[in-house]
C-alpha cells in the first residue's frame, strides 16, 4: 500500500497539473498577495499572540503600587489615660507628701484614620499550583494549530482557484482567436459575395446570407471577448493586482495523465494531507482540554504573594520605614452550583460532535475524490473525442474550401463547413483546458500540491 501511495504522490505532483514557469510564478505571487489569505495570516498571528499571553500566566507578575492619602474626621478611639493615671499619681503624691507627679493628665482621643499616610511597595505574585493556567495554555496552543490548518486549507484552495482561473484565461483567449480567424474568413466571403453579385453571377440572397453569417460571428466574438475579460479580471483579483493587468499567456501546455483507477490511493493521500483533518483534530484536542479546564475547578489553587515597601506619614525610604510581607494564598471553590460539572459536560458533548464531523469529513473526502477522478476520466475521454472530431472536420473543411474556391461548392456548403469547423475547434480547446481544470480539482481534493 505504501508503495502504491508513493506512486500516486509522484503522479499527482508531476501529472495532475500542467505546471509551467509562468503559472508557478503566478501561484507564488497569489500566495504572497491574496487579500483573503493575508486575513488568514493575521488570524494565525493573532492566535500566536494569544498563546504567548497564555504562556505568560506561568510567570510571576511584578508591579509597583504607591499610595498617598490625606484623611480627616471619621471614627475615633478614646483612650482613658487620665482616668487611669491621675488616681495613681495622687496616691503617690500623698505617700511622699509632695506634688511630684501631675494629677491633671487628660484623656486621649485618637482619630482612626491618620491625617497623612503613604505606602509604596513592590508586589510579586507567582502561581504555584493553578491547573486552569496549564489547560488554558493547551487550549490556546490547539487554537493556534487550528488557525494554521485553516490558513493552509485556504492556501490550497487558492492554488486551485488560481490554476482554474489561469486555464480559463487561456481557454477564452483561444476561443477569441478562433472567432477572429473565422471573422476574417466570413469577411472575405462577404467581399467575394458582393463582387459576384455586382457581376450578376449570384443573386442578392447570397449577400444577405454572408452578411448574416458575419453578424453572427461578430456577436459570438463580442461575447467571447467579454468572457475573456471577466476571466482576466478574476485572475488578477485572486493575485490582488489591477484588474486590467496584462497576463502572460503560457504556450505549449502539456496534458499529462493521471491514473484514474487509483481512487483508493488518492483517498489515502487525502486522508494524510488534507488540512481539514488537522483543523478538526486541533478542535477535538481543544475541546478535550476544555473539559479538563472545567474539571480543574475541583482542585485548589495556590499562589505566592510577596510585598516589600515603605510606609509612614512622611515620604521616607529608610530602614525604619520599610516592611515586607510574604503570603501563601490558597483558594478552593468547594461549591458553585455545579457550574464546573455543567461546563465539563458541554465540552464533552462538543468533543463528540467534532468526532462525528471527522467521520463525516472522511466520507465527504472519499466522495470528492471519486467525483474528481470520474470527472477527470470523462474530461480525458471528451478531450480525445473532440480532438479526433476536430481533425476530421478540419480535413472536410479543407476539401469544401477548395471546392468553393473552384466554384464546385455552394456558399451554403462553405458556410456550413466553416461553422462546423469553428465549433469543433472551440470544442477541442474547451475540452483541453477543462481537462487541466479537472486535474487541478483532483489535485485539490487529494491535497497533493507541495508548498515551498
Amino acid at each position: 500500500m505504501r508503495k502504491q501511495i508513493l506512486i500516486m504522490v509522484l503522479i499527482l505532483q508531476s501529472g495532475l497539473t500542467a505546471q509551467t514557469g509562468n503559472l508557478d510564478s503566478y501561484i507564488k505571487e497569489g500566495l504572497s498577495n491574496n487579500l483573503a489569505l493575508k486575513q488568514k495570516d493575521f488570524s494565525y498571528n493573532q492566535s500566536v499572540a494569544a498563546l504567548d499571553e497564555a504562556r505568560g500566566l506561568f510567570l510571576p507578575s511584578v508591579g509597583i503600587n504607591a499610595r498617598y492619602s490625606r484623611a480627616g474626621g471619621g471614627r475615633t478611639i478614646d483612650i482613658p489615660v487620665g482616668d487611669l493615671v491621675n488616681p495613681v499619681y495622687e496616691g503617690l503624691n500623698s505617700i511622699i507628701g509632695s506634688q511630684v507627679y501631675p494629677t491633671n493628665i487628660p484623656n486621649e482621643k485618637v482619630n482612626f484614620l491618620r491625617e497623612k499616610e503613604h505606602e509604596t511597595k513592590i508586589s510579586l505574585v507567582q502561581p504555584i499550583f493553578k491547573p486552569e493556567i496549564y489547560f488554558n495554555y493547551k487550549i490556546k496552543s490547539n487554537l493556534k494549530d487550528l488557525q494554521q490548518a485553516e490558513r493552509d486549507a485556504y492556501a490550497r484552495e487558492l492554488v486551485k482557484e488560481i490554476k482554474t482561473a489561469y486555464f480559463n484565461v487561456l481557454k477564452t483567449t483561444e476561443v477569441v482567436k478562433l472567432y477572429e480567424e473565422t471573422l476574417e474568413l466570413v469577411n472575405e466571403n462577404l467581399r467575394v459575395s458582393k463582387s459576384l453579385y455586382k457581376n450578376d453571377k449570384v443573386t442578392k440572397d447570397i449577400v444577405y446570407r454572408a452578411e448574416a453569417e458575419r453578424s453572427s460571428i461578430v456577436e459570438l466574438l463580442e461575447d467571447a471577448n467579454k468572457n475573456n475579460d471577466l476571466a482576466k479580471y478574476y485572475f488578477n483579483f485572486l493575485l490582488n493586482k489591477p484588474l486590467d493587468e496584462n497576463i502572460v499567456i503560457e504556450q505549449g501546455l502539456t496534458h499529462q495523465e493521471a491514473n484514474a483507477d487509483s481512487d483508493e490511493s488518492i483517498y489515502n493521500i487525502a486522508l494524510q494531507n488534507r488540512e481539514e483533518f488537522k483543523q478538526l483534530n486541533a478542535a477535538i484536542m481543544a475541546s478535550d482540554n476544555s473539559t479538563s479546564l472545567a474539571q480543574s475547578g475541583y482542585y485548589p489553587g495556590l499562589v505566592l504573594a510577596v510585598d516589600y515597601g515603605f510606609q509612614g506619614e512622611e515620604y521616607k525610604f529608610t530602614k525604619d520605614d520599610d516592611f515586607w510581607m510574604a503570603s501563601l494564598v490558597l483558594q478552593w471553590n468547594l461549591f458553585n452550583g455545579f457550574q464546573d460539572k455543567a461546563k465539563a459536560q458541554q465540552a464533552e458533548w462538543q468533543t463528540k460532535t467534532l468526532e462525528l464531523q471527522k467521520i463525516e469529513l472522511e466520507k465527504q473526502i472519499n466522495l470528492q475524490v471519486r467525483k474528481a477522478a470520474r470527472n477527470l476520466a470523462v474530461a480525458k475521454a471528451k478531450m480525445k473525442t473532440a480532438s479526433d472530431k476536430q481533425k476530421s472536420i478540419e480535413k472536410s473543411f479543407t476539401i469544401v474550401k477548395k471546392k468553393f474556391e473552384n466554384e464546385m461548392a455552394s456558399q451554403l456548403e462553405f458556410i456550413d463547413a466553416r461553422t462546423t469547423f469553428t465549433q469543433a475547434s472551440i470544442s477541442k480547446t474547451v475540452t483541453e483546458y477543462d481537462y487541466l481544470i479537472k486535474q487541478a480539482e483532483l489535485e485539490r481534493v487529494a491535497a497533493s500540491y507541495k508548498f515551498n
